[in-house]
């Protein structure tokens, strides 16, 4: 039997594919990406952290068992640490800040609130195939960029290999683990997960607004 997490990934494959061809994927991979936009994009994404924080911790609270707590609070962990010092290191080392105006940070704003609405109403399964769908992008994006792409050096190469090695790359695959595990409809979990890719590419598309 097919684990519901490749499942996932074929039946959402469509929407997977329009979030890895998003202009910001190709401009960092392209090392053509502006200094105004990547100065915008640490600023939506620095915030965004914030929520995968508490989306994490939230998957603490009602882990079903004690290998999905430890990996959560892992990635807690690695969220307000390793990559705060990224933010904190990046925001002093570019050129330039960010000058994102209100209406980019209300569009950014919405993959937010698609996450938090989700994880809200649809509790630890929620969490699970949300973050599923966005570390799996990132994973991906990442991966072919930093293995095949001609990413700038500095910052957004670090940036890029942070999501393309461990720990990141296990916690991708433990994501997965879980998602194998979740019993919801698989109605429910496409739409969770294509939702999440929607509002990834809205998030992103924000800096050139």
């Amino acid at each position: 039997m097919t684990p519901r997490s490749l499942w996932l990934l074929d039946e959402c494959a469509g929407a997977l594919d329009r979030a890895l061809g998003m202009r910001f994927v190709r401009e960092v991979g392209g090392g053509v990406i502006g200094d105004q936009a990547y100065a915008d994009y640490l600023r939506i994404e620095e915030e965004f952290v914030e929520t995968a924080t508490r989306l994490h911790g939230l998957a603490v609270w009602d882990a079903p068992d004690r290998e999905a707590l430890e990996r959560n609070a892992r990635a807690v962990h690695a969220l307000t640490t390793e990559q705060v010092d990224y933010f904190r290191a990046a925001r002093a080392a570019w050129p330039v800040r960010s000058n994102l105006s209100g209406a980019a940070l209300v569009q950014a704003g919405r993959l937010s609130e698609f996450a938090l609405d989700a994880a809200r109403s649809g509790g630890y399964a929620a969490v699970t195939t949300t973050l599923f769908a966005a570390e799996t992008l990132y994973l991906t994006w990442c991966t072919r960029a930093h293995e095949g792409g001609a990413v700038p050096p500095g910052p957004i190469a670090d940036w890029v290999a942070l999501h393309a090695r461990d720990p990141f790359r296990s916690g991708v695959a433990a994501l997965a683990a879980q998602v194998d595990t979740l019993t919801v409809p698989g109605s429910v979990l496409t739409g969770w997960f294509t939702g999440m890719l929607d509002a990834e590419v809205a998030f992103h598309d924000a800096i050139y607004v």
